[in-house]
């Protein structure tokens, strides 16, 4: 059986809060060291999803060839799961909630399972290896990307239709009410629209990085128009230690957000006020995800996670305020560095 615990940290610090600035001019910027809830799962997670109603949570279980189906109302706790195929590297959910696309790079295979009776209900073959990403279009076409093939395909998940797309392979994210596409690429953030049948690149597209990124998380966030990019340098001897937003009508520079080390991934409240990023590195106390501001671009919270963190591996359920994290807490050794291959378990924190 799974086991769910509550982390207490120690009395002297739980209920205690200490403000990083004495500058009338600037935010006051707090530690919270809240309870929080971890629920021990131990293994490799590629993706993780949220419900509409945040009642459940979707784990991609890359080395155990499994998803899994949390429950999230009171505690948190295993609902079902299913052995899914060879290596799931990425998840999506349709528009009403009712299916979910998954990524085999073991397989080249999609596989759609039906959320309520947790059952494949179709399984489609792929002409595309090491797929790393796929989103839904719209409720019956799935685009997906590889990181070895140049470029992307769309499938039909009704018949099985392939087609191959002018879309450069990358991290995607979706504006479906406008039939728009961005890809994160190791060199820019490229924007496509979707005509029904096919993609054509928008004439806009972001300024390059300058340096050979290595895309950890590619979010859009409907409220402000906004893309939020979780980069890493590929070149380790110049660190990036921010996380980047560009205006998503024209694809310019919209700001950053410090978070002293690369981000790992990005979640936002449904207002899109709020904006909590989890940090690769730890600081010199510990792990914490950061919650943003989205005008100011300022620090407003860290709230304390139960160990490392990793990428794709935050989501948010503003209306029960909990944030969800993927976590791997250290052992003996005490050690915070950063790292993609380790167990990880699933921890609700409080916001």
């Amino acid at each position: 059986m799974r086991q769910v615990f509550s982390l207490i940290i120690p009395s002297l610090i739980l209920f205690f809060s200490c403000s990083l600035y004495v500058d009338e001019d600037k935010p006051q910027i707090f530690f919270e060291y809240t309870d929080f809830e971890v629920l021990e799962l131990g293994s490799s997670f590629s993706d993780i999803l949220i419900n509409k109603d945040g009642n459940l949570i979707f784990l991609a279980d890359y080395s155990n060839n499994k998803v899994l189906k949390i429950k999230s109302e009171n505690s948190m706790k295993i609902e079902d799961q299913i052995i899914i195929g060879s290596h799931p590297s990425a998840m999506d959910l349709n528009s009403q909630g009712s299916e979910i696309a998954i990524a085999l790079e073991g397989e080249s295979k999609i596989k759609i399972l039906n959320v309520e009776s947790f059952t494949v209900v179709n399984s489609l073959p792929i002409p595309l290896m090491n797929v790393n990403d796929l989103i839904f279009i719209n409720d019956s076409t799935i685009i997906v990307s590889s990181n070895t093939d140049p470029s992307c395909i769309s499938l039909n998940i009704n018949d099985g239709t392939v087609k191959s797309q002018s879309v450069l392979n990358g991290e995607l994210a979706i504006d479906r009410d406008n039939d728009i596409l961005y890809v994160a690429t190791t060199s820019s953030i490229k924007k496509y629209n979707w005509d029904g049948n096919g993609f054509a690149q928008d004439q806009n597209i972001s300024d390059p990085y300058g340096f050979i990124g290595s895309i950890n998380h590619c979010m859009y966030e409907p409220i402000s128009n906004s893309i939020f990019l979780c980069i890493s340098n590929k070149d380790e001897d110049s660190g990036v230690q921010h996380v980047y937003s560009y205006n998503a009508s024209n694809m310019t520079f919209a700001g950053k957000y410090l978070t002293k080390s690369a981000g790992l991934a990005t979640s936002v409240s449904k207002d899109g006020n709020r904006i909590f990023i989890a940090p690769q590195d730890a600081d010199e106390i510990g792990v914490f995800i950061i919650e943003f501001d989205h005008e100011t671009k300022l620090e407003k919270k860290y709230y304390l996670s139960a160990g490392n963190l990793t990428k794709r591996g935050l989501i948010l359920d503003t209306d029960s305020g909990y944030l969800y994290a993927l976590v791997h807490i250290p052992g003996d050794d005490n050690s915070f560095e950063p790292y993609n291959n380790h167990l990880f378990d699933l921890q609700r924190i409080k916001i």
